[in-house]
């Protein structure tokens, strides 16, 4: 089910649909601590330009009857030249050169708000404050046991003239450019922006949230780059933040098989099964969770085409694993409280005989297994109960 931006009631949040319309606009309507996980990914500051349905206007007085100014800059790398400026007066959505030429970015001389679109916003400072605001209101929806997975590239300084202020000229803080303002710092020609790790310590510092991991997604599908004084790109990093120290987060759910070294000795406990380095190790079989292994941080997903119009889709390989450890199966439909997975090992006290009995039938086992004179028979999975008896809703 399809529901426009202005279908969407104040405080609805709907189910099994998709929401279309404006980031922050839909956010805002979202009642808050309702959102279990979120993932996603902004435009990138720099890349490319989505069309003109992408425009918005960012800041300023709501109320103003805007009086639009373009600026154009041409820049040398050592300063800026001089600045020509055109002035345009129209609404919002139809604003345009006298000419008809549609309009990429304009500034209100009255109010400073800023017409664009996320992402091709003239400084990184800018970019970063639109992103702060669209962060703030995912913390707002997002429960005290919810986690966010923020994927997020870089860019080069020098590839297409932009600029990043500094915050003692802050032309671009709350959300606002003043074009009198001198731009003091630009990035130099080659120089990775680090836009996405600047605006996740500013996540960290100003909006509380908490940095968990940093995945990196390895992409074996890369794309061929034709560089040749740097290696090619061939990851991008996802950031995994939350809001509240104990937060929902299924391990088990998502698992790896472990190693073939880990698969042998958990399966036979033969001394042939490794090098001699296995005699020194005294691992039991209950040192290994029968699970699977942690996936660790480091995750490599070929990027996969996707046959509708919009070309940067994610793989569904990377946001499974994602969906399935943040979000719970099952949650109680009184107190909220999410069932948690319950992974209970079963063990069989031997007498010295017996056990020598069952060490020869799965041979060669580790000492370990003979100092504790105890030895895992079965695992049983199960669920916590909270008690409420009021039936149980999916994330």
């Amino acid at each position: 089910m399809i529901i426009e931006e202005g279908d969407l009631k104040e405080g609805e949040l709907p189910l099994n649909s998709i929401i279309h319309g404006n980031t922050l606009t839909v956010l805002k309507k979202l009642p808050s601590e309702s959102v279990d996980c979120v993932v996603t990914s902004p435009p990138y500051w720099g890349l490319r330009d989505y069309g003109e349905g992408a425009n918005t206007v960012w800041g300023g007085d709501p109320d103003c009857e805007h009086e639009w100014v373009i600026e154009t800059t041409k820049h040398d790398n050592l300063r800026p030249s001089k600045v020509s400026e055109r002035t345009i007066v129209g609404s919002n959505k139809e604003l345009r050169f006298r000419t008809g030429e549609k309009v990429r970015s304009a500034f209100c001389v009255r109010c400073n708000a800023w017409y664009g679109q996320l992402g091709l916003e003239p400084s990184l400072d800018m970019y970063i404050e639109h992103l702060l605001e669209i962060m703030r209101e995912l913390k707002r929806v997002l429960k005290k046991t919810g986690i966010i997975f923020w994927n997020h590239g870089d860019c080069y300084g020098g590839n297409m003239g932009f600029t990043s202020s500094t915050k003692s000229d802050a032309p671009c803080n709350q959300g606002r450019w003043q074009p009198e303002q001198p731009i003091k710092r630009r990035f130099a020609p080659k120089c990775m922006a680090l836009q996405n790790f600047r605006f996740i310590i500013r996540c960290v510092d100003e909006l509380g949230l908490i940095l968990r991991n940093v995945i990196i997604w390895h992409k074996p599908n890369h794309m061929p780059s034709s560089v040749k004084d740097r290696f090619t790109s061939a990851y991008e990093p996802v950031f995994m933040l939350v809001k509240s120290k104990k937060y929902w987060f299924d391990l088990d759910a998502v698992r790896v098989p472990h190693g073939s070294f880990e698969n042998c000795r958990l399966k036979h406990r033969r001394h042939d099964c490794a090098s001699e380095q296995y005699s020194k190790h005294t691992h039991g079989p209950d040192d290994y969770h029968p699970l699977g292994k942690n996936p660790g941080d480091v995750w490599a997903i070929p990027t996969q085409p996707f046959p509708e119009a919009h070309f940067a889709v994610y793989p569904e390989k990377l946001v499974e694993p994602m969906i399935k450890a943040a979000c719970p199966q099952e949650i109680c439909k009184k107190c909220g409280k999410p069932r948690e997975r319950i992974v209970a090992k079963k063990y069989i006290q031997f007498e010295r005989p017996t056990q020598r009995k069952y060490i020869q039938m799965v041979e060669h086992s580790s000492t370990s297994i003979l100092k504790t004179r105890a030895l895992p028979l079965t695992y049983i999975e199960g669920w916590t109960d909270c008690g409420c008896n009021a039936g149980w809703d999916g994330a």
